[in-house]
């Protein structure tokens, strides 16, 4: 799963340096693609406060890039130069971040260009590409120089195969992309994620089971899944419970543990015994039952009778 190409969105330096009708279009310095943006409520300049805010439907394109609001905001600063130098901006309502093959919608965003992070705020956050998805009900981050991204509240990820990972908050690792390592804060962040990790109400959803359990962390590489405290595993209505698991999604085999210990791993804790409930499978809890056979009536004598 893909998630650092779409942050370029919001790289706008530059782009509210002279904005002063309804469209403007300038270019990004260093770059040879000029970045067009539009407001129907016009633009406003801050010359005190060093901010310039766009309103009213408000879009910045550059190239297959576009970011849009109800308001775009961005403060700057001059350098020694004399030229003018965007450090933050912001989107308030409605905002949409779109790329050649990435969608990322929120209700609010916030781009630092000096620590090189991005936070997406609101009810209903989506991250949305070819290799999966992200959602959460809170908070998206993402952190370009270090290489990491943050999902609050409600959050879930789900890849290409339909596998999902559910999570009160999930944090998401990156490998470095070698093609891209020598760009911008934002680019050398780029590059398919390595691993996930999951705290409270944790939940694994695969194509034959659900895995549950208070932490969890998932290898994309490897393909293996570790899931702490409470575990359960379900397969149709046959339960498995214990204190450690290990899933190997790729192999399709599941193992639980009474600890993370037991798996010759290690964990944040011990847990209880591993228990077990094996429902009968579909066909035989749908069988029909056949009755007893009918016992033989007893033989009537006529011995006696008239």
């Amino acid at each position: 799963m893909r998630f650092g190409t779409w942050i370029s969105a919001v790289a706008l330096s530059g782009f509210f340096v002279a904005a002063s009708a309804h469209a403007q279009s300038l270019k990004l310095e260093g770059t040879d693609r000029p970045i067009d943006v539009t407001a129907e409520g016009g633009f406003e300049l801050q010359q005190d406060s060093k901010r310039v805010i766009a309103r009213g439907n408000a879009k910045a394109v550059q190239g297959d890039v576009t970011v849009m609001g109800d308001e775009l905001i961005a403060d700057y600063r001059i350098k020694d130069n004399g030229a003018n130098e965007v450090y933050r901006v912001f989107v308030n309502g409605n905002v949409t971040i779109k790329s050649a093959s990435e969608t990322a919608t929120g209700e609010t965003a916030v781009y630092d260009f000096d620590k090189g992070v991005l936070v997406l705020e609101g009810k209903d956050i989506s991250l949305i590409n070819p290799e999966g998805s992200v959602t959460a009900h809170r908070a998206l981050q993402y952190w370009a120089n270090e290489r990491v991204a943050v999902a609050e509240g409600a959050a879930m990820a789900e890849d290409s195969g339909k596998r999902r990972l559910y999570a009160d908050k999930l944090i998401a690792f990156f490998k470095e992309d070698a093609t891209a390592a020598k760009g911008s804060a934002l680019n050398r962040g780029r590059g398919d994620i390595s691993l996930l990790q999951g705290f409270g109400n944790v939940r694994m959803e695969t194509a034959k089971e659900v895995v549950r359990g208070e932490r969890g962390t998932y290898n994309v590489e490897t393909g293996i899944a570790n899931l702490d405290g409470n575990v359960k595993i379900t397969q149709n209505n046959s339960q498995l419970a214990g204190g450690f698991a290990v899933v190997n999604v790729k192999g399709g085999t599941s193992r639980i543990y009474a600890s993370a210990k037991d798996a010759g791993l290690q964990g944040v804790r011990e847990n209880g015994r591993v228990s077990a409930l094996i429902a009968p499978s579909a066909k035989e809890g749908n069988a029909t039952p056949t009755p007893p056979a009918a016992k033989p009536a007893p033989a009537v004598s006529n011995k006696g009778k008239k």
